[in-house]
């Protein structure tokens, strides 16, 4: 009677096991749809036409030219994009990981050859991460620059399927925020790129 209850027990405990790996299964996580958002609207190979307003790190002003790749990570979990690019302030390599927190909304590292550690949260917690409501993409960054109030805020807007535009404001020590940077991007490759970015994109089954 023991083995026999043992063996039911044995067997009960089996089956749970199963339907749990089982549900488990089921609710593998997905990526967010801000993230999938984010991926139809940026994914692909474009080019940069830069301009600088004097001030900032580019006191002179001035123009540039580079290239940027957005791309979908693995899974599609976060948006990946390279940077490069030839500017009055010398040339620029950048990589930026935008993901979603449950907790904390998307947020956003930013690497790049001029920073001091290399790579920062931009902005970094308690501030509030990225703001993407389908159409526009803002990051707003407050922090300290040799010893100054800085106010970053930095804006990708007018997205389309073959362009879109960055632009950057910036307030330093208290004064209203000035136009510092332009950039007009359009995509390389055209409708054929396009297509492929988008299958790129797309979601694991897609």
């Amino acid at each position: 009677m023991a083995l026999c209850l043992a063996a039911a027990l044995l067997c009960g405990s089996a089956a749970l096991a199963q339907q749990a790996a089982v549900a488990g299964q089921g609710a593998a996580a997905k990526p967010s749809d801000k993230i999938q958002s984010l991926v139809r609207a940026l994914a692909g190979r474009w080019s940069t036409q830069e301009k600088y307003e004097p001030g900032f790190l580019t006191p002179n002003g001035g123009t540039g030219h580079g290239e940027t790749i957005f791309r979908a990570g693995p899974g599609g979990f976060t948006l990946i994009e390279e940077y490069r690019a030839q500017t009055p302030a010398g040339q620029l390599f950048g990589l930026g990981i935008i993901w979603f927190d449950n907790s904390r909304g998307l947020q956003h590292m930013w690497c790049i050859n001029v920073y001091p550690d290399g790579c920062e949260m931009f902005p970094p917690p308690p501030q509030q991460g990225p703001q993407w409501d389908g159409r526009t993409l803002v990051l707003h960054l407050e922090s300290e620059r040799d010893g100054k109030k800085l106010v970053f805020n930095e804006v990708f807007s007018d997205i389309k399927s073959d362009s879109f535009t960055q632009t950057a404001t910036v307030g330093e020590d208290g004064a209203p925020p000035k136009l510092w940077l332009t950039i007009h991007s359009t995509r390389i490759g055209g409708a054929k790129a396009l297509s492929s970015s988008k299958r790129a994109g797309a979601p694991p089954g897609k």
